[in-house]
Parts: structure tokens; sequence; C-alpha cells
């Protein structure tokens, strides 16, 4: 199962969404399942576990398509990414690790000046191996 801990205090905020390879290869499934599906958005459960360092932990990961940039933000107590099917798709594919990925190794998904997928109101977000 996976966790996603939340702090709103620096930089716009940042999320650190954790899992074992397993669970972040399930989520990677997940989007390109929601891809090929007539539905709109798909919502996975988070378990609620310490969230230091970060102040809280939120209980959801929303998924949902749009057309609009890639956008990563929080909406009540989930994680919510939308975008284009196009931009999710790649997305997901910062979800394909490997069974013998050690734990701590991690991906910053990040805006920067001129990234052309995400968009420049995104938080920060952390996708982390347990």
């Amino acid at each position: 199962m996976i966790h996603i801990r939340f702090s709103d205090n620096h930089y716009g905020g940042e999320i650190d969404l954790s899992g074992t390879p397993g669970d972040l290869r399930s989520i990677h499934q997940s989007i390109i399942e929601l891809l090929q599906a007539e539905d709109v958005q798909v919502c996975i459960p988070a378990n609620e576990v310490d969230p230091a360092p970060y102040d809280s932990c939120l209980n959801s990961f929303l998924i949902r398509k749009s057309d609009c940039s890639l956008k990563v933000m929080v909406a009540g107590s989930s994680l919510k990414i939308e975008g284009t099917p196009e931009k999710l798709e790649v997305f997901a594919d910062w979800f394909n690790f490997d069974n013998s990925t050690e734990s701590g190794y991690h991906h910053h998904f990040d805006y920067y000046e001129g990234n052309e997928w995400l968009d420049p109101g995104s938080i920060s977000l952390v996708i982390s191996v347990q």
C-alpha cells in the first residue's frame, strides 16, 4: 500500500508518495488502465503513517484525465494529478520500478522553467521506494 506525506510550508509545498516497487508499479498499471477505459478518473487509497518529516498524510491518490497540462495538486485530503491522456501516459512511467530497486531510491517530479509538460502551479512530487 502506498503512503502520501505532504508539507505546504516550503517552496509552495512538497509531496512524498512512497511504496514498494510493486506498489509503485501498481500505480503505473492503474494509470495505463485508466487511459484505456471510458472512465475519467481513478482513485487509489493510501495508508496513513507517521508523516515525519512532513506535516501530514493524504489518504488517496486521484488521477484524472483532462485537457490541460499535467498538474500536481492537493484537493482536500487527496493527492490529485490531472492531465491529457498523452501526458498521463508519460507520467505513468515514473512509477515503473524494478523489484531490485533499493529502499530510499527516489525521483523528483518538479516544474522547471521551459517545461511544457507540467503546469507551473504544480506542487513538487517526490516518488520514493520504501
